[in-house]
């Protein structure tokens, strides 16, 4: 049974030219009669060239269709070009959530045209309820599609071979990822490989470990089980079922255990969790999401090219469902994708920023990413722990140890990645040691809030900016964040030293392979000790070390605007003759331009 996940391309229809009846693959149902996609049972917004493109497809499953047969099929009598096919067939793929690199409905045939390689079921009846034939689910009990899904086509194609081959997999990544989303998606499209179908439980609202078993048992029928006993899970070892457990982070030693009693018990049940870390169970398969796709930074994005990425195209749909003035143009793409670049692809971030479009625009936009005005209001009909970033931080939040939130708030000082030392030498103190913040860190990766980046065989941590910006406001609100940035600058202009150092035996490009990541740290600590008179000692050798940085990067407009800052009188008592003399000759390099461009 379980073999038949991962086969996306069997042919069990034959080649028939008639578009009577319905036709049904995945989660969807054709009518061509009707002029009608549904998924899940609800009708698809769908142009009207993509759907003559997807029935011209499914009426030969299997089969190459020809760009000529398709543009004939889609526009007769009309002088169209491959360029048109490819727009409309992006759309059509779109609507399908599916990927062209993995293709689960629709492959491309490179120089030749399209195939449709998922297994389509057909029925002679145009009501796809009203004949045996037309798809029978079993009776599954998963919550109805809201919204289209981008850019997850090849994570759920993934998941769906993990199925074939693990009984447990856990969907892990920070909260707003789309960890739920994905998790549904898999269901459903897996629903009728199990005879028993597959079941949905959102733990969210269970705030007592012993209600877990409870829970199980609202989801799948089973009356006899009880919260003070696991005894009533041998009922399900008749069963073959897919069950889904959402949101195990705040229970998550009652779900491991649950969990290991189900498949200890019931060999033909399957998991499939969404959590914020693993349950940490023997054989568990694990899938970290990461943020949805974005353009690099810089890059000169028209309109098609934009909508290759899965982060414009969810803000694009949900701004376009906020404000139908709204459009995606060639004179606003670069500024929706630096949007999404700084929520680093954050699915709820991006849904919360766009749905302010009318009342805020992009620009405002912008300007409010990285702060507090960045937890928007998000939809209503979505649980209350995601109506806003807020809120879905604090329920993280609440799920720490002391310690942990402790450390998680001055971990925020930092900018950019930083590596264990510095998280010690800047987070430990008053009461938290060395050993106690190299075990909070890892937790804190573990519970995917922070995000971890292999470098040279060892690893550097960095905090995403939506929980950055948590985290600082936190921090201030407990009165400790000059403390901690005094730290974290003290830190740095030790690293600065080190760096001004090795320019005088590294070339630049093995200089910058190893400082060259500081720099946004650099200039976070120069700022805040600039602003801090308290500091002004501080803020002068920042700006004597951090001058390698601006010639190195070949920032000299920025260069300039430092040491001009520190030159000023309000810093003139923490000045060495030396500081003015390397200040000021470094100075009169920029302004003669001869700063490494």
């Amino acid at each position: 049974m379980y073999s038949q996940l991962p086969k996306p391309c069997a042919r069990n229809l034959p080649a028939e030219g008639g578009a009577a009846g319905s036709f049904a693959f995945g989660q969807f149902v054709l009518i061509p009669e009707r002029q009608l996609l549904l998924e899940d049972g609800a009708p698809v917004r769908i142009a009207r060239r993509a759907r003559d493109l997807l029935t011209a497809l499914v009426l030969r499953p299997g089969e190459l269709v020809s760009k000529d047969e398709l543009i004939a099929h889609a526009w007769p009598e009309l002088p169209v070009d491959e360029g048109n096919l490819k727009v409309n067939i992006g759309a059509l793929r779109r609507v399908l959530h599916d990927d062209p690199d993995e293709p689960r409905y629709i492959a491309t045939v490179v120089g030749r045209g399209y195939r449709f390689v998922a297994p389509v079921r057909r029925s002679d009846s145009p009501d796809p309820g009203s004949s045996a034939d037309a798809l029978p689910k079993p009776a599954s009990a998963l919550p109805a599609r809201s919204a289209p899904i981008f850019g997850r086509a090849a994570m759920i194609a993934s998941i769906l071979r993990d199925l074939a081959s693990s009984r447990l997999v856990s969907i892990v990544g920070p909260g707003g990822i789309g960890k739920t989303t994905v998790a549904l998606a898999v269901a459903r499209e897996a629903a009728d490989v199990f005879e028993g179908g597959a079941f949905f439980v959102d733990l969210a609202a269970v705030d007592d470990n012993s209600r877990v078993v409870d829970a199980v048992a609202a989801a799948l029928g089973l009356n006899t089980l009880r919260a003070e006993s696991h005894a009533g899970l041998g009922e399900l070892r008749d069963r073959k079922l897919l069950l889904v457990l959402d949101n195990c982070e705040h229970l998550i030693d009652a779900v491991a255990g649950c969990a290991h009693q189900i498949l200890t018990s019931a060999k033909d049940v399957r998991l499939l969790t969404t959590s914020r870390e693993a349950l940490c169970l023997k054989n568990e398969r694990v899938r970290r999401l990461t943020g949805l796709s974005t353009p690099p930074a810089a890059s000169q994005l028209r309109t098609e090219q934009a909508l290759d990425f899965a982060a414009i195209q969810l803000f694009v749909d949900r701004a376009t469902h906020a404000s139908p003035a709204f459009t995606l143009s060639d004179a606003n793409a670069a500024t929706i994708a630096e949007i999404c670049r700084r929520l680093e692809g954050l699915a709820l971030a991006i849904e919360c920023v766009a749905l302010r479009i009318e009342t805020l625009g992009l620009d405002g936009m912008l300007d409010c990413i990285g702060n507090r005005s960045l937890m928007f209001v998000a939809h209503p009909a979505d649980p209350e722990r995601h109506r806003t970033m807020t809120a879905l931080m604090d329920w993280s939040y609440k799920l720490l140890s002391d310690d942990a939130k402790v450390v998680m708030q001055r971990l925020s000082t930092f900018a950019g990645s930083f590596t264990l030392q510095s998280a010690c030498e800047v987070a430990a103190r008053d009461g938290v040691d060395p050993i106690r913040v190299v075990e909070e860190v890892a937790s804190l990766a573990a519970k995917s809030l922070l995000a971890t980046e292999p470098r040279d065989g060892e690893v550097d941590y960095r905090q995403s900016a939506v929980v950055r910006a948590f985290a600082l406001e936190k921090l201030a609100a407990h009165g400790d964040r000059d403390d901690a940035q005094r730290r974290h600058a003290e830190h740095f202009l030790r690293l600065a030293e080190e760096a001004e150092a090795d320019g005088e035996t590294l070339p630049k490009l093995a200089w910058l392979a190893r400082h060259g990541a500081k720099l946004e740290d650099i200039r976070s600590a120069l700022s805040w000790a600039l602003d801090h008179r308290a500091s002004a000692d501080l803020a002068v050798r920042l700006a004597v070390t951090a001058i390698p940085f601006w010639k190195q990067h070949g920032l000299t407009k920025e260069g300039r605007a430092a040491l001009e800052r520190v030159l000023g009188d309000g810093f003139s008592a923490h000045r060495s003759a030396h500081d003015d003399q390397r200040l000021n000759a470094a100075l009169a390099e920029m302004h003669k331009g001869q700063a490494t461009p």
